[in-house]
């Protein structure tokens, strides 16, 4: 079984000898970066390395899943960077569309590139992309039956909005690209939390994207990987509770025996009660041993 997606890390495309240091991070997937990382003269070469790299790279045990970012498909590098990943044959496991407003931008690319991702993701960075994010997310019901997730770009929509880059300033964008994501089933993504040194800051601010129902908290930096895990993983007693919800059910005949609401621990458990625990248990259980 899959393990879920916690963190992302990002990679700068023009830093060929960190893609093999991102991959072995310890987070669950990592992105080359063609985009924002990449200075406009240097995008040729950065693309070529990465579909290089790619074409030749053999994943090891513990290593990262593989995503790429390419530039916006509205775009000429948008557009060099489908060509090149459709000659060069290349496979990953995720390739993250930026600045998405239609969700046409995203049949055409599982048009382009039938062959080249397992999973699409929908990076939504504009006031027009938070506009449509509910139709963005309801492509994978129509022409984009691959986008596993909507991402929110809080650098480029922050400064389109006038607003702080920051949990206060981002906090309406965030619970919109929730409410767009789940309701297509997908996976909402936080933004990545840019002050590399402020560990606190980052263990705060992953803890109130999940309380907000965010799945995965980017980081720009490896350092930032450990942290972000530790925010996932379920608290002793959150553990115990739901451990011990499942022993009173066993002790039932199993969820499926059970009619109803019943009462544990002297509150009344019905059916998004036993889901939240079966996600604390699931979660817990594919959690490397050691992040336990």
């Amino acid at each position: 079984m899959t393990r879920p997606l916690r963190s992302m890390l990002f990679v700068s495309g023009e830093r060929a000898d960190r893609y093999p240091k991102a991959l072995a991070s310890g987070a669950d997937l990592a992105c080359i970066d063609l985009e924002d990382a990449v200075h406009p003269s240097r995008k040729a070469q950065a693309r070529l390395s990465v579909c290089e790299f790619i074409a030749g790279y053999a994943p090891k045990p513990g290593d990262a899943q593989l995503a790429v970012r390419i530039n916006a498909i509205g775009t000429a590098d948008g557009l060099r960077d489908v060509l090149a990943l459709q000659d060069s044959g290349a496979r990953m496991d995720y390739l993250i569309v930026p600045k998405v407003q239609d969700p046409v931008e995203l049949s055409l690319v599982e048009c382009w590139l039938p062959h080249a991702f397992r999973h699409l993701v929908a990076l939504i960075e504009t006031p027009q992309g938070m506009q449509r994010a509910a139709d963005i997310g309801a492509a994978v019901r129509a022409g984009a039956p691959r986008v596993s997730a909507l991402m929110l770009g809080g650098a480029d929509l922050s400064m389109e909005l006038g607003a702080q880059f920051n949990w206060t300033g981002l906090l309406g964008a965030r619970a919109a690209l929730v409410m767009a994501a789940k309701a297509s089933g997908l996976q909402a993504w936080d933004v990545p939390f840019i002050h590399i040194d402020d560990v606190p800051g980052l263990r705060q601010e992953t803890g109130l994207a999940l309380q907000m129902g965010f799945d995965c908290k980017t980081a720009i930096h490896p350092s930032q990987v450990a942290p972000i895990h530790e925010c996932f993983a379920p608290e002793p007693q959150e553990l115990a509770w739901a451990q011990g919800l499942q022993e009173a059910m066993d002790a039932q005949g199993g969820p499926d025996q059970i009619r109803g609401a019943f009462v544990y621990q002297g509150k009344l458990v019905d059916a998004p009660i036993i889901k939240r625990a079966s996600r604390i248990l699931a979660t817990a259980a594919l959690l490397r041993p050691n992040e336990q």
